[in-house]
Order: structure tokens, then C-alpha cells, then sequence
């Protein structure tokens, strides 16, 4: 009994065309039989042909909801290229190219072991060759051990040996994301800051323009927000000095526009954190800065601190999580960060007082922002 080995290293690109996929019978489809074999015997001198493909693709899944990247290791026997004899299509010479196809299936196994531990897709051309090497090697092996499939017990070891490894290596692969305790971002958003009180009676609500950035460490969350905008005088009121109160260092004057500059630091404990949305409230401590930029003998500017309260809410209408060439070890995990744009609202409460301006105003502001947020979150990926 001769057998002859034809084995086909095939790099996948992104898809194989459809007639390709046709002449596919891939190990999950179930052991062979003599029907996979179909094409005309081409060497009157063996018995029957066995060829195959072994390779690796670029997977897109959505995998929770989130679009992920991953290699997937393929492998298949191509039955309009194999073939067997009539007068040979016996029960152990169909076992004998079984253990073959098995042998196949476990190096696809292991490659896609390899594929998922390594931080260089640089080097999974080189893994494929060395999985090719590795199953030339054996297959000589075993022919040489079974004698072509004669030896009957010599078969059957090898058989048991294989199905062993079979059932250590897990036939399918996805990978599962388990979410880090770090995560960043940054934001940009347009909104209106209302003052009320007198305050509200001093200022006419201002259009404000805002950025920032805030880091989350599990649920916890740092947040660094500047807003600009300006507010119109309602009247006139003189901006007396902070040392000699007789002394004016400038002028509110009526219907003409003053910067606003708000600057927070804040904290937030995240109540809500999870692949669709986010929702925090925030405390926090802000700088107010009204100024006037007019020409400079004009120019002044007083500047408060005041206490901040407010919530965040983020919704993720679009995440992805990075390309395995992205991803980098950590200690002994592979790291992937997963990316989203979030559509993002902001509410906040802050206490404003000017004592130095003429009649004290002071009171509530309250500031909502509109914006997009754009950031990741680092996940372990197994």
C-alpha cells in the first residue's frame, strides 16, 4: 500500500472565492468516507491521494456587541483533488488517511494556540511554515511506524495517540475580553451656562464651548473639563479692588459681553459602566473667571473657586476592539484596547459669588454641555 502526501501552503487573504470554498471539507464536518474522495486517480502506482490546505485568516466578529479582529487558523482536505483507487477503497486504508486528517486537525489546533499567545503577526507567516514542518515530519513518522497503514496495532496506537491531543486542544476559538481596571478619554461639546439668583440678575446666560479629559481606574473616575464662553452685563457695576475697596479696577458696562472661563477638576464613582453607556455623578472644585478683553487699559479679570456638583452620561454608539497587531503583552496577558465614540451629556451645579463686584451677586450657575467623547478601554484578551 503507497500513499503519496501533497500538502498546499495556502496564506488566506481576507476572503477565498466562492468555488474555492466549494472543493472545502473541513475535520468538523465529520470522519471521512470514500465519497470525499473524488477526483480520478492520476498514478496507477498508489493506492490513494490525501491533499490538504493548512493556513490562517483575519476573523471579523461581533463578539458582545463590539467589533472584533482576530486570526483564525484554518484547515481542510480538498476532495476534488483526492483520490483513491477502485479497487482499494478498504476500511483501513480509509482509517490510515483518516489518522492523516486527524494529525491535520491537531497542527491546526496548535497553530491557533500560537496565533493566540503571540504579540507579533509579524511572525505568523513563520509559525504557519513551522507547523507545515512540524506535520511533514510526523506523517513521515507515522508511515514509516505503520508501514503505510499495514501494521494494524502499530495504526491503532498512533490513532489513540492523536485523539489524545485532540481532546486537550479546543476545536473552536473566540476570544473573550475582560474588561481592565484602567480607561481614558477625551471630549469636546457646546452648551449654555444659566446664572440664577443675582447673579442671573447681573448676567445673561452665556453660549459656552467646552473640552476635556477624564481617566476611569475601575469605577472610579478623574475628570478635567475647561469651558468658555461669554455673558452679557445686564447693568452697570464697577469691579472694586480687592485690597482698597475704594479703588475701581474696572467696569461692567450694560449690554457689552465679558469672558467666562470655567475650569473643574472632578471626581466621579461610576454607577453605570458597561458596553452600551456610562453614568457618573461628579463633585468637584472649579475656577470662574470672568474678564474683559476689550483693549488693554480696559482689561480685568476675577477669578472665584467654587464648589461643583453634576452627572456624566455617555452612550457608545460605535466600539471596536483594536487589531491583534495592536495588542501588546502584559506581564503574562495579552492587552487589547477597545476604542468607542460616545455621544456624551453633562449637567453641572456650581455656587458663584462676586463680592467685588458692586451689589455682590452670587448664586447658582447651571451648565449643560452636548459633545463627543472619543476614548478606550483596556481589556485582557484569552
Amino acid at each position: 500500500m503507497t500513499h503519496k502526501l501533497a500538502i498546499s501552503i495556502l496564506l488566506l487573504t481576507l476572503s477565498l472565492s466562492c468555488a474555492a470554498q466549494e472543493l472545502q471539507r473541513t475535520w468538523s464536518l465529520g470522519p471521512l468516507t470514500w465519497d470525499d474522495f473524488t477526483a480520478t486517480p492520476t498514478n496507477a502506482d498508489e493506492n490513494s491521494l490525501l491533499q490538504y490546505n493548512i493556513g490562517f485568516s483575519p476573523v471579523q466578529e461581533n463578539i458582545d456587541g463590539i467589533k472584533s479582529f482576530f486570526y483564525r487558523a484554518e484547515a481542510w482536505m480538498l476532495p476534488s483533488s483526492s483520490w483513491v483507487t477502485a479497487d482499494h477503497r478498504t476500511p483501513q486504508l480509509l482509517r490510515y488517511n483518516q489518522v492523516i486528517f486527524d494529525m491535520l486537525e491537531v497542527e491546526r489546533r496548535t497553530l491557533q494556540r500560537s496565533l493566540n499567545t503571540s504579540d507579533d503577526p509579524g511572525s505568523y507567516s513563520n509559525m504557519l511554515y513551522g507547523a507545515n514542518d512540524r506535520l511533514n515530519q510526523r506523517i513521515a513518522y507515522f508511515r514509516q511506524l505503520t508501514q503505510d497503514g499495514t501494521d494494524t496495532a502499530a495504526l491503532a496506537s498512533f490513532e489513540k495517540q492523536v485523539w489524545q491531543q485532540l481532546d486537550m486542544l479546543p476545536a473552536y476559538y473566540q476570544p473573550t475580553y475582560t474588561p481592565r481596571p484602567f480607561g481614558y478619554s477625551a471630549y469636546f461639546s457646546l452648551g449654555m451656562s444659566y446664572p440664577f439668583g443675582s447673579m442671573g440678575q447681573f448676567f445673561t446666560p452665556a453660549f459656552t464651548i467646552g473640552y476635556g479629559f477624564a481617566f476611569q481606574w475601575k469605577s472610579h473616575l478623574l475628570d478635567i473639563e475647561a469651558i468658555m464662553g461669554s455673558y452679557d452685563a445686564r447693568k452697570n457695576a464697577p469691579l472694586l479692588n480687592r485690597n482698597n475697596p475704594q479703588l475701581v479696577e474696572g467696569i461692567f458696562l450694560e449690554d457689552h459681553s465679558y469672558s467666562l472661563t470655567l475650569i473643574n477638576i472632578g471626581y466621579g464613582f461610576l454607577l453605570i459602566d458597561n458596553n452600551l453607556m456610562q453614568l457618573s455623578p461628579i463633585i468637584g472644585l472649579g475656577m470662574h473667571e470672568l474678564s474683559a478683553n476689550r483693549k488693554w487699559e480696559d482689561r480685568f479679570a476675577y477669578t472665584r473657586l467654587e464648589p461643583t456638583v453634576g452627572v456624566m452620561f455617555r452612550y457608545h454608539f460605535w466600539q471596536q476592539n483594536t487589531f491583534p497587531r495592536f495588542n501588546h503583552l502584559f506581564g503574562d496577558h495579552r492587552i487589547s484596547d477597545r476604542n468607542h465614540i460616545s455621544l456624551q451629556g453633562k449637567l453641572r451645579l456650581s455656587y458663584s459669588s462676586f463680592p467685588r463686584i458692586e451689589g455682590s451677586p452670587k448664586g447658582l450657575c447651571l451648565t449643560a454641555q452636548v459633545g463627543i467623547a472619543f476614548g478606550g478601554r483596556y481589556h485582557t484578551v484569552e
